[in-house]
């Protein structure tokens, strides 16, 4: 769901969209959509003169316990699926994912990791003969070739929210800079 909504709905098919992926949700994980609540004045408070910047978003609350899950299990599999198109190489058992997660607002108020960011090249999408899904997808990825089996992805999906991938066949092989949820194959 989160990866299929646009953030400040502005046509009623959107609109529609978002009420039909938010009931969906909700009946395969009763709680959801009252975990995802949240005091929408507190973030504009919270935000300053960021939020001047910001379309007229409703905010959700996406680290919840239901939500987090989801997402984590989602962004686990997306790490192995990319790090075998780059690779060619299946993640063994013992392979870890790392995940960390942003939000559109962290890419508003500059809290991506720029740096980090710089390393990955343009971005590619999903493609069937002419059809593509840029809009709603993209992603780039890195690795380190044969020497070491480590790769490194960063995946968009439309406006809402962003993923930083990081694919090691051992723990010992993740860099100490590298931070976020740890997933083990």
């Amino acid at each position: 769901m989160l990866s299929r909504v646009y953030p400040d709905p502005t046509t009623k098919t959107q609109r529609d969209e978002f009420r039909k992926l938010l009931y969906a949700a909700e009946r395969h994980n009763p709680g959801l959509v009252s975990e995802m609540e949240t005091d929408q004045l507190g973030h504009l408070h919270r935000l300053g003169e960021v939020a001047a910047q910001l379309p007229s978003w409703n905010f959700l609350n996406v680290g919840g316990p239901i939500c987090t899950s989801s997402v984590s299990a989602f962004a686990f599999k997306l790490g192995l699926a990319l790090h075998y198109e780059i690779t060619q190489q299946i993640v063994p058992k013992g392979g870890v994912v790392v995940v960390a997660r942003f939000s559109n607002v962290d890419a508003f108020t500059g809290d991506l990791p720029k740096e980090m960011l710089g390393l990955f090249g343009p971005g590619r999408t999903l493609e069937m003969g002419k059809f593509r899904v840029a809009e709603q997808f993209e992603y780039s990825s890195i690795h380190a070739g044969r020497i070491m089996p480590i790769s490194a992805h960063f995946a968009t999906f439309r406006m809402s929210m962003a993923l930083i991938l990081f694919v090691c066949h051992t723990d010992t092989d993740i860099p100490d800079a590298v931070t976020g949820d740890r997933f083990y194959v």
